[in-house]
């Protein structure tokens, strides 16, 4: 017999969740100045974050990525090297 999830926990966490990002956003609503290899940038302050964020996580899944590739590359090798001894 299967238990039902309570959707209660999920909806709060999610809410409390959404007010965070919310205050957040009224917070840094103001226009900011944004300078980056001499290229001077002007956008709403939650964006910038939000962008920032963005990259941050992008690379991180591509470190993650390429760890994972490697670690895969390197499991074939030894695969293929257990064939050859037997």
């Amino acid at each position: 017999m299967e238990r039902k999830k309570n959707p209660f926990w999920f909806w709060l966490i999610n809410g409390l969740i959404a007010l965070v990002i919310l205050v957040f956003i009224i917070q840094n609503w103001g226009v900011v100045t944004f300078t980056f290899l001499g290229l001077k940038l002007e956008g709403y302050g939650f964006l910038v974050f939000l962008i920032i964020f963005l990259l941050g996580f992008f690379s991180g899944w591509l470190w993650s990525y390429y760890r994972g590739q490697q670690q895969k590359r390197q499991a074939n090798m030894e695969q293929q090297t257990h064939k050859l001894e037997d």
